[in-house]
């Protein structure tokens, strides 16, 4: 019976490691195994749109394909838009990054009985930077700005009352003094309901698209430098994940959820991530998690207070990574979903969190 169930996944996955495949596979064959280590590190530009959105997410150490059934859904997995326990989801998430960099993320979207759709918006900030050049090592006394952002358009489609597909496309600008670098990237994800409990598995590859390069020309170089009349390329952060996740049920108000990811990045090495998430009576959750691979602290935890009325469905949601000699890492966000009574009860149970 579950193979059955899985027959469908199993052809779309392999239709998506294809994708997948095709845009992390480095140009010449023999370079084939710098795809699977630390070689490939820092190859991909745009590292903004890897940095993780969402408390809950970071807080189970970003195994979150499977879980994204909430308002960063469009972030992690699109196709969990059509499983929020809301049909109008809104989401708002903000990070202190190292550096005094702020990162802020917002997304908003309506899910109806087969579709949904939905808008995000992401934005990076450096604050004021002071220029430097070889010979004024401590200054000019002058200041440049460095941010980015994107703003994307998703859609969902349920194929199944159990499984869903849906996809993202994202306009991306990075701005660096008077340079700047403009793209389109997107996103597709797969999530669905094995029907064992609430067992569910996903899939997303975000962030494929073309090379990036900065417009204009490079600045000129003092004597003794060698002169490029164009900038570098560099290519998109693509990456793939496949996750599962299940919830175990301690007691009549107290459930333990477990997930767990498999990473494959296009510019990082590979990584599994591990979460779990202990729910009192829905109300508080306790999170922990971890990523493999990572030279610096890949423990994360977190803690969510969750508030239900007839009307909404409020979650806050706290997380703290340690990012070693980057230093402490804090993110908030908050979920917000209106409840209204649907014609069609039946047709989608709401996500257990």
């Amino acid at each position: 019976m579950v193979a059955r169930r899985l027959k469908p996944l199993v052809i779309l996955l392999g239709l998506a490691f294809l994708l997948v495949d095709a845009n992390l596979r480095p140009a010449a064959a023999t370079d084939i195994l710098n795809l699977y280590g630390e070689e490939n590190s820092g190859s991909a530009g745009a590292q903004f749109m890897r940095i993780p959105v969402g408390a809950r997410a970071v807080a189970l150490g970003k195994a979150y394909t499977s879980l994204a059934t909430d308002g960063s859904a469009i972030y992690w997995n699109p196709a969990g838009m059509m499983r929020t326990p809301g049909r109008t989801n809104f989401f708002a998430a903000h990070t202190e990054y190292t550096a005094d960099i702020g990162l802020n993320f917002l997304s908003a979207h309506r899910r109806g009985q087969n579709y949904a759709f939905g808008l995000s918006l992401g934005a990076l900030d450096s604050g004021d930077i002071l220029r430097t050049t070889e010979l004024q090592q401590q200054g000019t006394g002058q200041y440049f700005n460095a941010n980015q952002f994107f703003v994307g358009l998703s859609v969902a489609r349920a194929m199944t009352d159990r499984f869903s597909i849906g996809g993202t496309v994202k306009y991306y600008q990075e701005n660096l003094d008077q340079y700047q670098v403009k793209t389109v990237l997107a996103d597709l994800g797969i999530l669905y309901f094995v029907g064992v409990g609430d067992l569910r598995v996903g899939f997303a590859v975000k962030n494929f698209g073309g090379d990036l390069k900065p417009g204009g020309t490079p600045p000129t170089l003092s004597d003794g430098y060698e002169f490029s009349s164009e900038f570098q390329k560099f290519p998109a952060p693509t990456e793939g994940t496949f996750g599962a996740a299940k919830t175990w049920g301690l007691s009549r108000k107290i459930g333990l959820l477990t997930a767990a990811d498999f990473n494959h990045p296009s510019g990082n090495k590979e990584s599994f991530r591990f979460g779990s998430e202990l729910s009192m009576n829905r109300m508080l959750f306790l999170r922990g998690g971890y990523e493999t691979n990572r030279v610096d602290n890949g423990f994360t935890a977190g803690f969510g207070l969750q508030l239900k009325q007839k009307r909404f469905l409020l979650r806050v949601d706290y997380a703290y990574s340690d990012m070693g000699n980057f230093g402490v890492i804090h993110h908030f966000s908050v979920d917000l979903s209106p409840l209204v009574r649907s014609k069609d009860p039946g047709a989608w149970r709401r996500s257990e969190r």
